[in-house]
Order: structure tokens, then sequence, then C-alpha cells
């Protein structure tokens, strides 16, 4: 799901690894702001957040930009990162997206992503 800012109840506290929060009918669900890197990055312009389901969880990542593609445009390959996965859900990545003239784009796989984001918000 993707929210628009306005949409969210937002956290400015300083260095806040939970940029706002979403409502949801069990509580709040959070909404990350991380940088390219994946590390904690506090930052206040940003526009939209794209909310993903995981189990039972929901959770978010804050978005400067978004661009929606179809199904059609999006050839996703199965991807297993070298090296050991960072979390014990797995590696971040589960796939990439390739397309001729282009770098790849790696996918994140739910999950992963989800138990690394709420490591970092322990260790927060």
């Amino acid at each position: 799901m993707i929210e628009k800012r306005e949409h969210l109840e937002i956290n400015d506290a300083p260095g806040a690894l939970v940029a706002a929060w979403q409502a949801t009918p069990t509580g709040r669900a959070p909404a990350y702001s991380v940088d390219a890197n994946l590390d904690p990055l506090s930052r206040h312009a940003w526009q939209r957040a794209v909310f993903i389901q995981v189990g039972r969880q929901t959770l978010g990542l804050i978005a400067d930009e978004l661009q929606l593609l179809s199904s059609e445009d999006v050839r996703v390959e199965p991807f297993t990162p070298p090296g050991p996965a960072p979390t014990p859900a797995g590696h971040l990545f589960g796939g990439a997206w390739v397309r001729a003239g282009h770098a790849p784009v790696l996918v994140f796989e739910p999950g992963a992503l989800a138990d690394y984001l709420m490591r970092l918000e322990a260790a927060a």
C-alpha cells in the first residue's frame, strides 16, 4: 500500500529511524527512514511511504519518489547474494530485475527486510 505523508502520523524527532506511523486496525505500523545502504537516515522532505505486509506485521519505507510499473515491464530473476545472510530471516535480496543497457535492480525479500528493519529499531 502507498500512503501520502499527510495521511500518516509524522515523527519529527531528531535522528528517528521511524519517520511516521500508519494507523491500522491492530495499532500502528512504522514507516522507516533509511539511506541507500539501509542505514538509518533521518530526513523530513519525503512525500510517501510504501507499506508491505509480512506475516501479521505491516511495515513501511518512506520514499522521496515512486514510480509504478506494470507487471509486463518487470521481469525478476532469482538472485542469491554471496556470503552469509545478514539476518536470521535470510538475505535482504531474493531477486534482481535485469534490463539490457541498465544496471540490475535488486529486489527485497520481504521477510528479511522486515527482520532487518526491526533489528535496526531495537538497536536504536
